[in-house]
């Protein structure tokens, strides 16, 4: 997914404070003063990070990073450095902000791995939950030792992470799209599209607890959270989209460690070219290298993100020298600057000694011949007429085998929470609007079912599609549901 990042844009109006600033690279703490949107003064310890387009940017102890238009700023009196907040401390703010009923967490290293939770939980399952919370955090572990053989064997500089990294884990898939809702203003990939996201400005990663079944999704942002924690790459700075998507693509899992880093094709995207005979025809890598625009929509974001994965893919493949060089040159964008089309396609050429259209025309031989020797894990969604997915705490299989008039449904379910017992709300649905639904009060932890077997005439077409959504058992909810008030998933 898009990294998060909103910039606070504003006229640019002279600042006597601008004869102070330095660059990013050679930051220094500060003191500040500054008007807030509500005309409140504020005072805040910080780190001058970066300045441009009318802002500053401060880094705080915590690794946040927040963005002040630059007329706002009254005083700025020089200063030591702010002490990084250490992962304890962070660990405590965020059982203050969440409150203790509601968040369970843990310190491993650097990492604070939390988990919000949908309400208290039951004391059966204290043990689970840390449990799962060690788990999360030994993943994430793994993920930046893969990182950093990754970096080490394309000879790219990295540094040890300075501060605490956090993890949270939304419990409910509605508690994770409000909260999304709230940090993106509305704008970009809508909540409901978006498994999970790593945000610049607060430093945190944000998953629902539904993606750590796979852990997928918290692998492809952790490594956003690694690229800019390890000053790999330099947070707001005009870091071309296709790079930092693509590098994320390039790591894959296989739901317990890290298969497989940038130099190995990604089963996911290596099948989906396959069933596609090839890259989608409509983007050429100059307007991907160029254009950021096509990955912040949900109707263009699919494609986009596939052209990333396969130039990544192809330019760490047979282009590593200049890789490194164009990694590095990234490196020296400084926060909150700005970079013309034009010049990105420029740097571009100039260091990779072609167009990235000339480049494109080499990936489908390329990509064949690595497939030749590729061995992918089999996925289920491969067999005609299944659906296999992870969603709102249920892993949900769906068969179904039409004749043309009427299609039978075969389904099984999963109660994949680590923390409660769940009831579960299922609907198949067609394209054309007929459904089946199942409704199930209650599953304990890991329990697995077999739902009755439902058949359903169709107007036309054999597509489907499966929606689930669940409440903790002993819920309110639950007990509306339990009413006959169950959601109206067909609409979807």
């Amino acid at each position: 997914m898009p990294i998060s990042t909103r910039l606070v844009t504003t006229r640019t109006v002279p600042w006597l404070a601008l004869v102070l600033l330095v660059s990013a690279r050679i930051v220094t703490a500060d003191e500040f003063r500054y008007v807030d949107q509500d005309g409140k003064a504020v005072d805040v310890e910080a780190r001058l990070y970066g300045t441009g387009q009318g802002a500053i940017a401060l880094e705080l102890g915590d690794g946040s990073l927040r963005i002040i238009p630059q007329e706002a700023v009254q005083k700025r009196v020089p200063g030591p450095d702010p002490k990084p907040m250490a992962p304890q401390a962070m660990l405590q703010r965020l059982k203050d902000e969440f409150g203790e009923e509601k968040f369970r967490g843990t310190v491993h290293g650097q990492y604070v791995i939390g988990v919000v939770l949908t309400a208290p939980l039951p004391k059966t399952s204290e043990g689970r939950v840390q449990k799962n919370l060690r788990k999360a955090a030994r993943y994430m572990v793994g993920i930046e030792a893969k990182f950093k053989r990754f970096c080490t064997s394309m000879r790219v500089p990295r540094d040890e992470p300075t501060f605490p990294l956090v993890v949270l884990l939304f419990e409910t898939d509605d508690d994770f799209e409000d909260y999304t809702t709230k940090q993106s203003g509305g704008t970009g990939l809508s909540a409901g599209n978006i498994a999970g996201f790593y945000s610049s400005l607060t430093n945190f990663l944000y998953v629902r607890m539904s993606e750590c079944y796979t852990f997928a999704t918290p692998l492809h942002e952790a490594i956003h959270q690694q690229c800019f924690n390890t000053r790999v790459l330099s947070r707001l700075a005009p870091i071309p989209v296709w790079f930092a998507e693509g590098i994320a693509t390039g790591f894959e899992g296989n739901g317990d460690s890290v298969r497989s880093d940038p130099q190995q094709l990604n089963a996911q995207y290596a099948k989906l070219l396959m069933e596609a005979g090839g890259p989608p025809r409509g983007m050429s890598w100059s307007d991907v290298v160029t254009t950021d625009a096509v990955f912040r929509g949900d109707i263009f974001a699919g494609e986009a993100y596939l052209h990333a994965w396969s130039m990544h893919w192809l330019l760490v493949s047979k282009h590593r020298r200049e890789y490194a060089d164009y990694l590095k040159y990234l490196n020296t964008l400084e926060p909150l600057s700005d970079v013309s089309n034009r010049i990105r396609l420029q740097k571009f050429e100039e260091l990779f000694g072609m167009s990235p259209d000339a480049i494109q025309r080499d990936f489908v031989p390329t990509f064949n011949t690595a497939l030749k020797r590729a061995k992918f894990p089999a996925d289920p969604n491969d067999r005609p007429g299944i659906i296999s997915r992870q969603t709102n705490l249920a892993g949900i299989d769906v068969y179904a085998e039409s004749n043309g008039r009427t299609m039978k449904i075969e389904a099984q379910l999963r109660n994949i929470s680590p923390l409660r017992e769940m009831a579960y709300y299922v609907v198949v649905v067609t394209a054309s609007g007929e459904y089946v639904d199942w409704y199930l009060p209650r599953m304990k932890i890991n329990q697995f079912m077999k739902l009755d077997p439902k058949s359903m005439r169709v107007s036309g077409g054999r597509s489907f599609d499966v929606h689930v959504v669940s409440t903790p058992a002993d819920s309110s909810m639950n007990d509306r549901w339990a009413n006959g008030q169950l959601p109206s998933l067909r609409r979807r």
